[in-house]
């Protein structure tokens, strides 16, 4: 099993304040890792959740969230952003589109696209392996991908 986590749910886990669903998502994290699964997520997702958490610590100086965000990635893999994953977007963004089915505004980087391109990817990677993304809304995503909300994916 593969698990994908997606900018929402890296949001959850980067929040200092570990109670309520920060903590459930901590320890279902904990809990999918202990178990073997490959957890990972995209350097796209960091930036996605980084920006916000920078522009925070700016107006607030006693975040840990930034910290966390980096603890992370010394525990999950983020894959890079490549061409062969921009081509794989691209292609699904211009078949969505051709299909009347928009993600996001047609000017707008559309980061759920990317995701599941990342996703098509791992798919051709690890054939056979059951691959899904973890998010906290899986209406776009679900359309190209396997997406469930987090707390759905068990092991």
């Amino acid at each position: 099993m593969i698990v994908f986590i997606d900018s929402g749910v890296l949001g959850i886990l980067t929040n200092p304040n570990k109670l309520g669903e920060a903590y459930d998502c901590e320890q279902w994290l904990y809990t999918l890792l202990s178990h073997g699964v490959h957890v990972c997520s995209s350097d796209i997702c960091d930036f996605e959740v980084r920006r916000s958490l920078v522009l925070a610590s700016q107006k607030k100086t006693e975040l840990n969230s930034i910290q966390n965000l980096d603890e992370l990635r010394e525990i999950i893999d983020f894959l890079p952003i490549t061409s062969a994953l921009l081509k794989q977007a691209a292609s699904l963004w211009a078949a969505a589109r051709s299909q009347g089915i928009p993600t996001a505004d047609d000017k707008s980087l559309d980061v759920d696209i990317i995701i599941s391109g990342h996703w098509q990817i791992l798919k051709e990677d690890f054939p056979g392996r059951y691959i899904v993304i973890a998010t906290t809304n899986v209406k776009h995503l679900s359309r190209f991908t396997e997406a469930k909300v987090w707390r759905d994916i068990k092991f």
